[in-house]
């Protein structure tokens, strides 16, 4: 593996996929083809450089495919096949707003019970 130069787009992690997929920007709430995600050079407070996979959107800051630029098909899969996704959401209360309350768990206020 080459190093790492932070003004190489094509050594960035958080790239585009190589096969354009619908995206959504966790900061400006928009959806855009995934092709349209921009390479910008940035100074940091050091006054390095640096390269990051942007939102096009202009005046959001939400950087990298795959951390703040998702698919937004939940089943998506990399043309290599591999995506990280979790299904664990934690359960809510609204899960249990069908009013079947057999299945809910006990809630004790005693915080005395905690073993920590």
């Amino acid at each position: 593996m080459a190093d790492y130069d932070p003004l190489d787009s094509k050594s960035d992690p958080f790239g585009p996929p190589a096969i354009s997929v619908l995206v959504e920007c966790l900061h400006c709430g928009e959806s855009y083809e995934s092709y349209r995600i921009e390479f910008r050079i940035e100074t940091d407070a050091d006054g390095k450089q640096h390269g990051f996979w942007c939102c096009p959107i202009a005046g959001c800051d939400g950087k990298g495919f795959g951390f703040d630029i998702l698919p937004v098909d939940p089943n998506y899969r990399e043309e290599r096949g591999g995506w990280v996704y979790c299904d664990d959401e934690e359960e809510s209360e609204d899960d249990w707003e069908d009013g079947n309350d057999s299945e809910r768990p006990e809630i004790d206020g005693d915080d005395e019970s905690i073993p920590f």
